[in-house]
Formats: structure tokens, C-alpha cells, sequence
């Protein structure tokens, strides 16, 4: 029996990718979907505002942001502010400060009122949101080892 041809051409149906699972079944749970259950507006949220390399942006720290987006604001540039005012309320979240969390994410969604997350952002500033998103956040960011005791 010979070996197969490294460069032979794969059949039309695999190039096509028929014959393949697709859907749900295909992909494989994440953790934050395995967190998240059936909560999608809570996935939604998770997904956009989880830090995935915490220690670049916690070098400057909450305050830092929120200074820069005030500063921002004062210039009239509420892209900027509202960048700022969101990377503030991720330390939040990361750090599991509620009342820092959801005042961040407030603003961010007040300063520019035409972000596409801006659902995001409201969901994240009512209370009860924003203790399963801490609770969710504090599970994720110990699972994969990116937690630091603040």
C-alpha cells in the first residue's frame, strides 16, 4: 500500500466543507458559555467586556481611566471618553468592584449614545446584572489563572 500524496487534491465535497457537522453540535462549548448557561444577554455582556490580558491595562488602573475619560468628555469626544469610561468599568469587573462597575458602564453608555454596546453597557450598570456578571467574571478570570487578589 503506498502512502497518500501530500499533494493531492482534496474532493470537491471536502474543499465545500459537505460532509462536516455543522451547528451547534460542531462547536464546542466555551467556558463563559458554560458559565452563562442560557443567559445570553449576560454572554453578550461577558464577551465584550472580559479582560483577556489584565495585566496590560491594569498597569494605569481604574482611576487613570476614568480621569482620561473625563478629559475627554470635557473636549467633546465621546468615542474617546466613552473607550475610557469602558475600560475603567472592565478594571471594575475585574477587580469585582460593583458600584465602580456599574457608574463606568453608565457613563459609557451616556457619553456616546450611538455605541453599538451600549446595551451592553446599560445591562452592566443595573444592580442585579451587574453582581451575576462580577460573580460569572471572578469564576472565569480563576479558572484561567488570570486572577490577582486586589
Amino acid at each position: 500500500m503506498t502512502p497518500p500524496s501530500l499533494f493531492k487534491r482534496k474532493k470537491k465535497d471536502e474543499r465545500e466543507g459537505k460532509g462536516k457537522a455543522t451547528g451547534p453540535e460542531a462547536a464546542q462549548k466555551t467556558f463563559l458559555d458554560e458559565l452563562c448557561i442560557e443567559d445570553k444577554e449576560l454572554h453578550e455582556a461577558l464577551s465584550r467586556t472580559l479582560l483577556l490580558n489584565p495585566d496590560r491595562i491594569l498597569k494605569e488602573g481604574m482611576n487613570f481611566y476614568a480621569k482620561k475619560a473625563q478629559g475627554h468628555e470635557e473636549a467633546q469626544k465621546p468615542t474617546d471618553a466613552r473607550i475610557a469610561y469602558q475600560v475603567a468599568g472592565e478594571i471594575a469587573l475585574y477587580e469585582g468592584k460593583l458600584a465602580q462597575m456599574q457608574k463606568y458602564f453608565k457613563k459609557a453608555a451616556e457619553v456616546d449614545p450611538k455605541c453599538p454596546y451600549r446595551n451592553v453597557f446599560e445591562y452592566l450598570s443595573k444592580k442585579e446584572n451587574a453582581e451575576r456578571a462580577s460573580a460569572a467574571a471572578k469564576e472565569f478570570y480563576t479558572k484561567m489563572g488570570k486572577r490577582t487578589e486586589a
